[in-house]
């Protein structure tokens, strides 16, 4: 993908609104939305109705584009909607964006296998952001960010090589103490189209990707190794969540029993001080929300929310999070 150069000035035909301009900053961040999820992250105070006729309007300039989602039956699902080139280069032609660069979905790759994968991860993140908003707390639309890459750094006889989350939130929320606290968390979309130790594989990479951060994060900001820069990001390492999905595809109860076996049997990730892992089902995280008592940890035989609570209450001051003043 060709790319303008950072800052050039926009066209004047290509002024837009508020809302146009909004719209694309979405599609751009989050890859690949239906109508009624990117109607979900523009309202309020949009109405369905005026999200679509925006929609049509940035196909009209050719910025966006769409395709029907695939159903199960074979009917006509909900546009599916992506930027074109034109589109991302309107966005990145904003001078003082300094994010980093989104990969652009082809209509081939949002027709293809991507499309329930990145739908899905998408779905996650609304989840989290309705229960936000339920509850007063900070997670919005900007709130997950898609593969998101981690470098391994050069590690003596393992090579070079990166962990990409499929997604990481950022959720910020109140203490009993009155103190805020962020709750980083890695999400892993678990279609069912890989094999379960595979899964289990890239979950022990994590535990890999923690003793980076835990040697980064002792080297200081100071350090001028060839080691990573984005530990300085965590204070503390976050937790990895795992969604399954796609039930015409697998038994996915059997298929959590034998994720949690395998990763229980893991040193790097089973052992009291492992890193954090808990399991959940999509439907069930749709219907009920991330504060329901859904989440299979591999320490405990009772489901939690997800953060490790039983309830729905305020969480306490704890050392395992960000907290401040």
């Amino acid at each position: 993908m060709t790319h303008p150069t950072w800052g050039r000035p926009m066209q004047p035909d290509f002024a837009l609104p508020t809302s146009a301009a909004e719209a694309l900053d979405l599609l751009y961040q989050h890859r690949l939305l239906s109508t009624p999820q990117l109607h979900e992250l523009l309202a309020p105070p949009y109405t369905v109705r005026s999200v679509i006729r925006l929609l049509d309007r940035l196909a009209d300039r050719e910025l966006a584009t769409c395709l029907r989602a695939r159903t199960e039956t074979g009917g006509r699902g909900h546009r599916l909607w992506f930027l074109t080139q034109l589109g991302a280069e309107v966005v990145e032609a904003v001078p003082d964006r300094a994010e980093t660069r989104r990969r652009l979905l082809t209509p081939a790759l949002a027709a293809g296998q991507l499309q329930a994968h990145t739908l899905g991860v998408n779905d996650i993140g609304l989840a989290f952001m309705r229960a936000a908003r339920h509850r007063g707390h900070d997670f919005g639309p900007y709130s997950w960010r898609h593969e998101v890459a981690h470098d391994l750094g050069r590690r003596t006889g393992q090579g070079r090589g990166q962990v990409i989350a499929d997604s990481v939130l950022r959720y910020w929320m109140p203490l009993v103490s009155g103190r805020i606290a962020v709750r980083y968390r890695f999400v892993e979309l678990d279609r069912a189209n890989r094999l379960v130790d595979d899964v289990a594989a890239k979950l022990a990479r994590y535990a890999l990707l923690r003793e980076v951060w835990s040697e980064r994060r002792a080297a200081g900001r100071d350090s001028t190794d060839e080691a990573p820069g984005w530990p300085m990001v965590y204070r503390h390492f976050p937790g990895i969540i795992v969604v399954l999905a796609n039930p015409g595809r697998a038994n996915l109860r059997r298929r959590l029993a034998n994720l949690l076996a395998l990763c229980r049997a893991d040193p790097e990730i089973g052992s009291p001080d492992g890193v954090s892992v808990s399991f959940a089902f999509f439907d069930e995280l749709m219907a009920r929300g991330p504060f329901a008592p859904i989440f299979w940890r591999l320490e405990g035989d009772r489901p939690v929310n997800w953060l490790g609570q039983e309830g729905d209450q305020i969480p306490a001051d704890g050392v395992s999070e960000v907290s401040t003043g």
